[in-house]
């Protein structure tokens, strides 16, 4: 996912939420509900969390420099995880610290109809925040299956929104039913266990986000198609015969890098060579011969090599770090042979 989209989904939610905060607070002063002060500080958690995923796109668009030369995409992870932090300390800890503080000092909320009103008008800015990221993700995703492309190629930050959104709606259906059935009931248990399981879902993304920006910041090999993608493009190309110690690692979820030792098909070279050197390349001296023949060779191995990448930017538009090795003969016979 390109980083404006990224950016723009981000700023939305994190106004949005803004606002919404605000009026759920204000909700919660009014009605003294145990669930709806979960659900502002739902919203507060969620507030700073996109803060920081707004600063780690930020950060990560920073070209490479003498220090990183791969750049600094890595600083998305870095937030991701902070975010993630926030969304565990703050939404979930503080909101099952409050539900479990309410088993022990229960009490029944004052219903107005504000609360209500805070409550729809909360669910439409929420909801509207989440199908943003719902289209962002169907707008990039291609073929790909819409869980499939969440899990292994969308933007961090993307996905944080869109899991943290979701988890907005939920919560305001789960705070919505504790209030009503404490209204309706007297018993301000439908409350407090609102308040508890809002909780119980904000942990449950949080962990997932830490887990993923965890495999991401450590260097997670790109999907298993792509690499096949990758391994089959080299596969293809007449110049080369094996290739083998493939190793892959997805920099930024916009940016591959991939290492691979080929063994390069020495009939196919000796054609070429034969091909692009001149006719009276046999009648200089020794010297000149062997000259000619070294440049020769080495244009074509890096001509070849050139090929070779080209043919994988253009199978992996990702691929933005290659480095191809060249195999010595005689391992690469041992290595077929071993296998």
């Amino acid at each position: 996912m390109s980083a404006p989209t990224s950016a723009r989904t981000v700023i939305t939610a994190l106004v949005g939420n803004s606002f919404v905060m605000i009026i759920k607070l204000a909700a919660f002063l009014m009605s003294g509900s145990g669930s709806m002060l979960s659900e502002a500080i739902h919203s507060a958690a969620d507030t700073g969390n996109q803060l920081l995923l707004f600063v780690g796109l930020r950060r990560g668009e920073k070209a490479p420099d003498d220090r990183f030369h791969y750049g600094y995409g890595g600083e998305r992870f870095v937030f991701g995880i902070l975010s993630a932090a926030g969304i565990f300390f703050i939404g979930c800890g503080i909101t099952i610290y409050h539900g479990i503080h309410s088993l022990f000092a229960p009490s029944t909320p004052q219903l107005t109809a504000s609360t209500f009103v805070v409550l729809g008008v909360s669910g439409l800015i929420e909801g509207s925040v989440l199908a943003l990221a719902v289209r962002a993700i169907l707008a990039e995703r291609g073929n790909i299956a819409f869980l499939r492309y969440v899990r292994e190629r969308a933007d961090p930050a993307t996905v944080a929104i869109l899991l943290e959104d979701g988890a907005a709606v939920l919560g305001l259906l789960i705070a919505t039913g504790g209030i009503l059935m404490a209204y309706v009931t007297g018993n301000p248990i439908w409350d407090t266990a609102g308040s508890l399981i809002v909780g119980a879902i904000l942990g449950g993304v949080a962990f997932y986000l830490v887990h993923e920006n965890r495999e991401l910041l450590l260097g997670r090999a790109v999907p298993a198609n792509i690499e096949e993608i990758f391994t089959n493009v080299v596969l293809d190309h007449p110049a080369v015969r094996s290739v083998r110690d493939i190793k892959t690692r997805q920099l930024a979820h916009d940016s591959y890098m991939f290492k691979a030792e080929l063994t390069l098909d020495t009939d196919y070279l000796a054609e070429q060579l034969d091909r692009v050197l001149p006719g009276d390349h046999r009648d200089l001296t020794k010297g000149r011969a062997l000259r000619r023949t070294t440049i020769a060779t080495t244009d074509l191995i890096a001509t070849e090599m050139i090929s070779v990448e080209a043919a994988i930017r253009q199978a992996i538009p990702h691929a933005k770090h290659i480095d191809l090795e060249i195999a010595h003969p005689e391992q690469a016979a041992d290595d077929e042979m071993l296998a």
